[in-house]
């Protein structure tokens, strides 16, 4: 039996190889690290499987979940990614507003050091 092939499923893989290569160039730019290069693999490997054999891993998937509709399981899986990835967001913001106001505390304070010691010198 030929199995006929979707234009998406030659044109997604093609573009996965893209942001995969995209990603191994910012790497060796050093403007990713190794961790991000993992994931971005990883995700775009998993899109290009899933576009190529979208039976095959739609039923693995909704065996995985144990959710009988294999689409289902996919936006089950989707929303999960996605609220994971909003809290490492949300957490990731916080440390920097943390950060950002540490900084400008000791800015503060050295500003205000300096200039009382301006004061006391004239």
């Amino acid at each position: 039996m030929a199995q006929t092939f979707s234009l998406y499923q030659l044109l997604v893989p093609l573009f996965a190889v893209l942001m995969i290569a995209k990603a191994v160039s910012q790497f060796l730019r050093h403007r990713r690290t190794l961790r991000e290069l993992f994931v971005l693999c990883t995700i775009w490997s998993g899109v290009s499987l899933v576009a190529v054999f979208p039976d095959l891993s739609m039923h693995w998937l909704s065996k995985l979940t144990g959710i009988k509709s294999g689409f289902y399981a996919l936006i089950f899986f989707t929303l999960v990614v996605l609220v994971y990835g909003f809290l490492q967001l949300l957490i990731k913001m916080e440390d920097n507003e943390r950060t950002l106001t540490e900084l400008v505390r000791k800015i503060a304070l050295t500003e205000l050091s300096n200039k009382t010691a301006e004061r006391r010198e004239k």
